[in-house]
C-alpha cells in the first residue's frame, strides 16, 4: 500500500480516535448535554434570561423553543438522552452511504456535536435534504440565522419554486411563532440588537469575524450554484455560522446523501431553460 493510500486510510481513524478523546475530554470538564441543556431550560421558562457565551444562554427564535416544547416537558435526563442520541442516530445514517469502514471513523468526528447537543446535527439533515425539501431551509433561519444559504443557492439557479418554498416555509413558522408569542420575538430581537458585536468574545469572535466571512460564504454558495458544485453548501454554512468553532464542521456530514441524492432541476422555473429544453424535445422526436 503506497503512502497516499495509507494516509488516506488512516487519517480518518486517526482525527476520529482524537476527537473522541478530546469530547471525553469535555464531558469531564463541563458535563454532558451542555448545549441541550439550554434549549431545555429556555423551552421551560424566561428565553433570554443568559447573555451570549455564558452557561445556559439560549440565542435562538421562539419558535425554537415551541418546537421542541413537548420534548422538553420531559425530565432532563431523559430529555438529553432522546436529543443527544438522536444526533447520534443521524450521524450515522447519513455517513452511512460511505460503508462502514469509512462512515465509523467519520462518525467519532461528530462526538463533540454529540455530547454537546447543539443543533448543528440538524443543519446536517438541512445540507442532506435541503434541496429537495425547500421548507428545511427554515431551521437554520430561525435559529443561527446566517447559515441559511439555500435561498442563495435557489436564486443563482433560477429554482424559483424551491425558493418561494423555502422563504414562504421561513415567513409562515415565524408569523405562526409571534402569533404565540409576540412579546418573546420582541425579546429577542431587542437580545440581538443589544449582544450583536458587544464583544468580540461574546458573539462571533473567534479567527475571522462574521462580517467578513459571512459575504465570503455568500459568494461561495453563490458561485457553487453557478458551476453546480454542492460541496459549497456546508461549506458555506460552516463560514456563515454566527460563532465560528470546529464543530460546525459536523455539517458536512450531509454531504454524502447530497452528493449521491442529484435532485433534478425544475425547468418551469426557468422560462430560458423550458423554452430550449421544448425545442430540444421537438428536435428529438423527430418529423412526424
Amino acid at each position: 500500500m503506497d503512502v497516499r493510500r495509507r494516509l488516506m486510510t488512516d487519517l480518518p481513524w486517526l482525527c476520529g480516535v482524537g476527537i473522541t478523546a478530546y469530547s471525553a475530554v469535555i464531558v469531564a470538564t463541563v458535563g454532558v448535554g451542555y448545549d441541550a441543556h439550554a434549549y431545555w431550560l429556555a423551552a421551560r421558562g424566561p428565553l433570554y434570561g443568559a447573555a451570549p457565551n455564558t452557561p445556559d444562554a439560549y440565542l435562538y427564535s421562539p419558535a425554537f423553543t415551541q418546537a421542541i416544547w413537548p420534548l422538553a416537558q420531559l425530565p432532563w435526563p431523559v430529555f438529553c438522552a432522546v436529543w443527544l442520541g438522536a444526533a447520534g442516530i443521524v450521524f450515522a445514517l447519513l455517513l452511512r452511504p460511505l460503508g462502514w469502514r469509512r462512515a465509523l471513523p467519520l462518525w467519532l468526528c461528530c462526538t463533540p456535536e454529540v455530547v454537546s447537543g447543539n443543533v448543528f446535527w440538524l443543519f446536517a439533515v438541512v445540507v442532506a435534504l435541503g434541496l429537495r425539501r425547500p421548507w428545511l431551509w427554515a431551521v437554520p433561519a430561525l435559529t443561527k440565522i446566517t447559515p441559511a444559504l439555500g435561498p442563495v443557492w435557489f436564486a443563482v439557479r433560477r429554482e424559483w419554486s424551491r425558493l418561494g418554498i423555502s422563504v414562504l416555509a421561513t415567513a409562515l413558522v415565524g408569523a405562526l411563532s409571534f402569533a404565540l408569542d409576540p412579546a418573546g420575538w420582541w425579546a429577542w430581537i431587542e437580545f440581538l440588537r443589544s449582544n450583536l458585536g458587544s464583544t468580540t468574545s461574546q458573539v462571533g469572535g473567534l479567527f475571522v469575524p462574521p462580517v467578513v466571512r459571512i459575504p465570503v460564504a455568500v459568494a461561495l454558495v453563490a458561485w457553487g450554484a453557478w458551476r453546480d458544485r454542492r460541496w459549497t453548501i456546508p461549506v458555506g454554512m460552516v463560514l456563515a455560522n454566527p460563532v465560528f468553532g470546529s464543530t460546525a464542521l459536523v455539517v458536512l456530514a450531509g454531504l454524502p446523501l447530497l452528493l449521491r441524492d442529484r435532485a433534478p432541476a425544475d425547468p418551469s422555473d426557468d422560462p430560458a431553460r423550458s423554452a430550449g429544453q421544448a425545442v430540444a424535445d421537438r428536435g428529438d422526436a423527430g418529423p412526424s
